[in-house]
Order: C-alpha cells, then structure tokens, then sequence
C-alpha cells in the first residue's frame, strides 16, 4: 500500500472510531440547548473533543502505541486498575451498550415496532462477527464503513444546514454556552478511546508500511504518518461537529421533545424528506457499528492477555464481553449516559493533565537521544 493511501486510511479509520454512539447525539444536544450562542459552544466542545482526544492518540504514538508503558509511571497495580476502569466504561458497561441504543434509536422511528431486545442481540452477532478476524478491523472501517457514513453524514449537514431557518436566542449567555459545549464534550469520551485506539493505529501503520529503512529511521516515519493519520481525522471530526452544532441550533423548534438519540432522524427528516430517514437511520447504525467493533476488541484483548493470562481464548472473551454489553444495553440511553457523565468528571482532568506529562517526558527523551 502507498504511503499516502495508508494515511488516508488511517486517518479515516480514525475519524470513523471516534465518531460512534456519543458524537451523533452530543453535538446536536449542545447546539439544541445554545441556539444563536452555538458559536461559542462549539469552541468549548472541540476543546475536549477534538484537541484533548488526539493529545492522548499522539502522546500514544509516540510511546509506540504500547500502553502498559504509557501507564508505567502509575505503577503496576494502579495502571491495571485505570485501566480496568477506563475499558469497563468504553466497553461492555458504557460506551458499546451506548452505541447500541443510538443505532437502535434511529431505526425505531422507521420501524415502530422493532424489539430493542432482538435488535441489541442482532448488534452483537454483527460485532462478534466483523472482529473475529483481527488484523482486518482498520481496513474494514477505514476503506469501507468510512466513506459511506461521512458520505451521509455530509449530505445532511449541507442539506440540513441549506433549509433551515436560522436559531432562536438563546436562553444561555456566551460564557454558559461556551461552558455547556465544554462539559458535553466530555461524554464523547474520546480522549479515553484515543489512549486505546492508538494502539490499534500503530499496529496497523507498522504491519502496512512499506518503506523501511533503520530502525530509527522506521520510527521517525511511524511517528510521521502516526500525526498525519491524526491531523486527519481529527479535521474530519471538527467539520462534522461544527456542522451537527449548527444542525441543532437551527432545527432546536422541532427537537424539544425528541430523545437525544432520535434527533439527527428528527432533522433529517424536516430537512429531507421522509424518503431520507432510511439513509440516515443507516448512518447512525454504520457509526456506531464501527465504534463498537474496536471497543470490544480492546475490551476482548484485555480480558483475554491482562485478566484471564490467556487462560480464556478469543472466542470465549468474544462471548464474555458481548453478554454484558446486551444486558447493560437494556437500561437504556438516559441512565448509561448519567453513569458515564458522573465518572468521566473524575477521570478526565486526570487523563488530560497525565497525556500532557507523557508528551512533554518523551519528548525531552529524544531530544537528550539524539544529542547523545
């Protein structure tokens, strides 16, 4: 594969992780409850959803995507059990059973009567199904699963934004709003998946790179691609956010009692029609989809290598985690999302203030290298 191709898909794989179940509800909730303030608000929510995550993905990067070296400075026993922490929440007893209720949310306004019981069983053989074979998940989600969301989701922010009929005033002052956006940037939990996903991003830039030469030399050029991979994906994320706050502050009117997870349906379909509500109710399933195969790979390997000594194989991880992500995708996306709220706002200033002592000590590490 090309240099430039395998940046790409990288880069898109990226944007296609991060963008799962909380980044199509999130923005559009923040644009809803700011109205005419959401510029504002949108340069809080990009704050804590796009430059923190990728500070954590690049300080990953640099630590050769090996994150028991990352933690290494916790100590061993606090590093396993943030870590335990942080994989419970994005996997099996958070993020994946959120992803579940958002792709379920849209298909249930096209289909009334769709159990959620039958449709979160479905959503978990489609996940077990795509993640048996590991080594194919990036190209899997970079070069197929990508361009058809972005693709979507495009069209209805252009289309969206084009019809709507600008925003009301806001409730909020410009100082609240900034702060709203900031805090509801939090529960995209995507600075906790980018110390994770990067792991995924480098095993996959490393098995795909083509032109090796020393060892030095192959990793300065991972480090290379590894920040060009994440100044992609991370504008592909702010395009996206910027265009789905600006979609709930123009369509706010017609969202006040339409649950989170069916609002980007709800906009569709005053924007576009009824005839677009199956392409959208697909976009929210395809991201979502893609989200939760890479959690619950993450999820499966550290059950299996960290928890279990291997004592437990791949499938029967595989089974262990998807069980109770279908149990806790029962309760529901209002009472994830309040268990999720209240420990992303002990775990995050943490995290932040951590990734920006890892870069800071691994950069002065190759600096001193270099000149030695």
């Amino acid at each position: 594969m090309q240099p430039y191709k395998l940046v790409l898909t990288a880069g898109f794989a990226m944007f296609s992780m991060f963008f799962g179940s909380g980044n199509l509800v999130f923005p559009l909730l923040v644009g809803f409850e700011t109205t005419h303030n959401y510029i504002y608000a949108i340069a809080g929510f990009l704050i804590t959803a796009v430059c923190v995550p990728f500070l954590g993905l690049l300080g990953m990067i640099q630590f050769k995507g090996d994150r028991k070296e990352y933690f290494s400075s916790l100590g061993k026993i606090p590093a396993f059990l943030l870590t335990l922490l942080m994989l419970s929440l994005m996997g099996p007893f958070g993020v994946i059973p959120r992803c579940i209720t958002v792709a379920f949310g849209g298909l249930q306004l096209m289909v009334p009567n769709l159990s959620f019981s039958f449709f979160s069983l479905g959503f978990c053989f489609l996940t077990g199904f795509l993640i048996w074979q590991r080594n194919r998940i990036v190209s899997i989600i970079g070069l197929i699963l990508t361009p058809f969301k972005l693709g979507s989701i495009v069209l209805l922010i252009l289309v969206g934004l084009y019809f709507g009929e600008g925003p009301l005033l806001s409730i909020h002052a410009t100082q609240e709003s900034f702060s709203l956006g900031f805090l509801q940037g939090y529960q995209t939990m995507d600075l906790v998946a980018g110390l994770f996903f990067a792991c995924t991003i480098y095993e996959y830039l490393r098995n795909n790179l083509t032109s090796l030469g020393s060892a030095e030399n192959n990793d300065r050029q991972l480090l290379k691609q590894g920040i060009y991979a994440s100044l992609i994906g991370a504008l592909l994320l702010s395009l996206v956010y910027i265009g789905f706050i600006m979609l709930g502050a123009e369509y706010a009117p017609y969202l006040k009692n339409i649950p989170p997870e069916s609002m980007l349906v709800e906009i569709a379909r005053h924007a576009l029609g009824h005839y677009a509500m199956p392409i959208v109710a697909a976009t929210l399933a395809v991201s979502c989809l893609a989200t939760a195969t890479v959690l619950t790979t993450l999820a499966v390997d550290f059950l299996q290598e960290d928890i279990s000594r291997n004592y437990l194989n791949r499938a029967q991880s595989i089974v262990i985690i998807l069980a109770v992500t279908l149990g806790i995708s029962l309760l529901g996306f209002q009472s994830i999302c309040s268990f999720l709220g209240t420990a992303l706002t002990w775990i995050y200033p943490f995290l932040v203030v951590y990734a920006l002592v890892q870069i800071f000590r691994k950069t002065i590490c190759l600096k001193v290298a270099r000149n030695c």
